[in-house]
């Protein structure tokens, strides 16, 4: 059975970039595996990058939604039997994927998460939007890495996608952050989940994490060539407008997840030494 990753990029160039950054992180620490990339425009790619992914699929207008929400039209252009999807603004660090892989494989869909009945997220309760839409719980994730395998199975999970997507937003919508117009894929997903009555893959910080974002997080140690991965993750919150850390976690993540690229200085010296690597010109980023 074929297994590979697909990252996307559409819009500005600095996707594209970082996309071939996700692909040299590929390359160096999961080479068995093939890249391949989404995006709206492959003219957008220098003919250096191009070189880097296995395949190119350039989508037609219209057939991906705007900004986040085009991650739930990624299965319609699935490369592979099995594909992990990657997040363009992720590098893989460590050379442990093959366990992710394992893990992950329980099911058709897959991500890291939590079982949640309660609390909040984005903004919205979730014990609000499980009476709403009649599930036992939600799915606390992040989309920065996502598993999918071809079948039967997939596709009857997809079917409750779309049909959440364009029948439940009056509970499911929420913006992307503070980007305008952008709808936030991960409620559908998790909603979707919990229908079905699918599990995430759940992780303990002493085994190693799958993906762990740099959001809330301070002394991050990365280094995609020496496998280097080390941070702290606030268990904080954030509290009349003011954050206040719970106390702090101490990760190891196979995939960092830089949310808008940050910290910067952080990204850069990883991405310089994938380049480097692969004897490439600097990043734009």
């Amino acid at each position: 059975m074929s297994q590979g990753y697909l990252t996307l990029a559409t819009g500005d160039r600095q996707y594209f970039d970082a996309a071939a950054n996700i692909a040299l992180s590929v390359r160096l620490n999961d080479a068995k595996r093939p890249i391949s990339l989404l995006c709206d425009d492959a003219a957008k790619l220098t003919a250096e990058e191009k070189k880097l992914f296995d395949r190119i699929i350039v989508a037609l207008p219209g057939t991906l939604g705007v900004g986040c929400a085009g991650k739930l039209d990624v299965p319609d252009f699935l490369p592979y039997q099995e594909t992990v999807f990657l997040d363009s603004d992720c590098l893989i660090l460590k050379k442990d994927m093959d366990r992710h892989w394992e893990k992950l494989a329980g099911q058709c869909f897959n991500v890291a998460g939590s079982i949640e009945e309660s609390g909040t997220w984005y903004t919205f309760d979730i014990a609000d939007v499980c009476l709403k839409l009649g599930l036992s719980y939600m799915v606390y994730m992040n989309s920065g890495v996502m598993y999918f395998r071809k079948g039967d199975d997939l596709d009857a999970f997809l079917a409750v996608v779309r049909d959440l997507r364009d029948n439940a937003l009056d509970v499911l919508f929420v913006q992307h952050r503070d980007m305008n117009a952008q709808m936030a894929d991960e409620p559908v997903w998790s909603a979707a989940m919990a229908r079905q009555n699918m599990r995430p893959a759940q992780y303990q910080p002493e085994e190693g994490m799958l993906m762990v974002t740099t959001y809330m997080s301070r002394r991050i140690k990365y280094d995609p060539i020496t496998n280097l991965s080390e941070q702290e993750k606030s268990k904080g919150y954030w509290l009349l407008g003011r954050f206040i850390s719970k106390g702090w976690t101490q990760h190891s993540t196979s995939v960092a997840h830089f949310i808008r690229f940050k910290p910067k200085p952080v990204y850069r010296r990883c991405v310089q030494q994938l380049r480097t690597w692969a004897g490439m010109k600097k990043s734009e980023i």
